[in-house]
């Protein structure tokens, strides 16, 4: 770093300096939040045709909303600790060849277990993506700017959410009536699509800067030097960057020091958000519909209108999280949530979804929930890449990945067979009741990221200086 161009520390840089190549690079990333959301839309929007059609029982529909979450758990844990240590560059370029290959297949499956299969296995891709998106990010941005290029990156799932629900909204009106064994057929084999797209904008992405680094610290050889891939960002000036301390990977460091603490509460952390997130992201039609609103087309169209309008969840916590932080964030929409929920419980309990009141009873409650998962806890779930060392980052997203399924998992197994055993008021129990626990887990023990870069988050969570310990680790300083 003797150059004097190498004065620039990169992780001090605004992102209006960086180029086109580090914008290229984030909107590739942020469209893999895309295709989950649209791949999780899209299956609660076609399993309205396919609960009457197939006769489904109200298991066999939470194991085929449960089969891609199974699925991405298994992709998650295995892709993580290849790209550790191989490099993130192909897996994450490849990693979708299972939605292009498994979506197209979907749309051609004639029973239960054959959809059951199909979606497990398309699950794969989606969690490798699930380890390896958010951790190109997080190594891609600068410390002073992280926050936004992260919480901005998770607004495409916002946005997948609508082109879902729009989607599904148009082959309904086309086709639902007509041919509706077709509608739900071309709703699912349209994922195939999306992720073509993905991987041909992929093919120009280099490797992440850090992993680099490191790799050249410990004297491996490898395809791209570091240098280059921040000359790219910088549109060709030279900048040091803080790249984390350079030593093999190995899951152990997940747990030294107290870093054990982190590790532990985001496992519980991610599961539990999952239930309040998927158990009304993937029924959010079947939710709505049963409220009131009382076609098909109505409740996609709806769900589209109270998502578009929750957009700008996204985009106030981009506009926030390096100036109120991540911890701040998350509790207060977390906190909202669950009021939220627990005040939609009374309405219920009243009868004012069965009035002329349900469309815009059902409009403003959703709305709102959206609004704070969005300008709230949402985000966090690919913020949290920043967390681990880079030498372990895809390996510690790829396990809190894993254990983040279980919860979507239960929360899509289970919602259906709640709702049909005690009716929707067991459904706003369970997601307020989820997401209250999730505002008082992370007062407890979240750590605060904004601004510092790997080393300096390294240090803060292996002390433990995390939730309500870093005050008292202050203190004692």
């Amino acid at each position: 770093m003797e150059n004097e161009n190498r004065n620039i520390n990169y992780d001090d840089l605004p992102l209006r300096r960086l180029g086109r190549y580090f914008w290229l690079a984030w909107f590739t990333a942020s469209m893999g939040q895309f295709v989950d959301a649209y791949d999780t839309l899209i299956i609660g929007a076609a399993l309205l045709y396919l609960i009457p059609l197939w006769n489904l029982t109200a298991a066999e529909t939470g194991l085929l909303a449960a089969s891609a979450f199974i699925g991405v758990a298994l992709g998650a844990v295995i892709f993580g600790p290849i790209a550790d240590r191989m490099g993130r560059r192909l897996l994450y370029i490849y990693d979708l060849i299972f939605f292009v290959v498994f979506g197209a297949l979907s749309a051609f499956v004639t029973n239960f277990w054959q959809l059951f299969i199909v979606r497990f296995l398309l699950g794969l891709g989606i969690g490798g993506d699930y380890s390896l998106s958010p951790t190109m990010v997080a190594e891609y941005a600068p410390a002073r700017r992280r926050g936004f290029a992260l919480a901005s990156m998770n607004s495409f799932w916002g946005i997948g959410s609508v082109v879902g629900f729009l989607s599904a909204y148009g082959m309904a009106v086309a086709w639902g009536n007509t041919n509706p064994d077709f509608t739900w057929r071309f709703m699912l084999g349209s994922e195939a699509i999306w992720g073509l797209v993905i991987i041909l904008l992929r093919m120009g992405i280099l490797e992440s800067p850090r992993w680099a680094a490191l790799q050249q610290q410990l004297g491996r050889r490898i395809k791209e030097n570091a240098s280059e891939v921040v000359r790219k960002m910088t549109g060709g000036k030279e900048a040091s960057f803080d790249p984390g301390l350079a030593k093999k990977p190995s899951i152990k460091d997940l747990f030294t020091g107290k870093m054990w603490i982190t590790t532990i509460f985001l496992w519980v952390w991610w599961p539990v958000a999952d239930i309040a997130f998927y158990g009304s992201n993937m029924y959010t039609p079947y939710i709505t519909k049963g409220l009131g609103l009382t076609t098909p087309q109505l409740a996609f169209l709806a769900s589209a209108l109270y998502w578009t309008i929750a957009l700008f969840g996204y985009y106030t916590t981009a506009a926030t999280y390096d100036i109120f932080g991540r911890r701040f964030v998350t509790i207060l929409g977390s906190t909202l949530m669950g009021i939220d929920m627990f005040i939609g419980l009374a309405l219920y309990k009243l009868g004012l979804f069965s009035t002329s009141l349900a469309f815009p009873l059902v409009m403003t409650l959703f709305t709102i929930y959206y609004y704070f998962m969005n300008f709230g806890p949402g985000p966090w779930t690919v913020a949290m890449a920043e967390i681990w060392p880079t030498r372990v980052r895809a390996t510690g997203q790829g396990l809190a990945a894993m254990f983040s399924r279980f919860g979507a998992a239960f929360a899509a197994f289970y919602m259906p067979i709640l709702i049909k055993q005690i009716g929707f008021d067991g459904a706003f129990i369970l997601l307020g009741g989820a997401i209250l626990f999730v505002a008082l887990w992370s007062y407890l023990f979240m750590p605060e990221t904004k601004g510092l870069t790997p080393s300096q988050i390294e240090q803060m969570v292996t002390e433990g200086r995390v939730g309500i310990f870093a005050r008292s680790a202050k203190s004692a300083t």
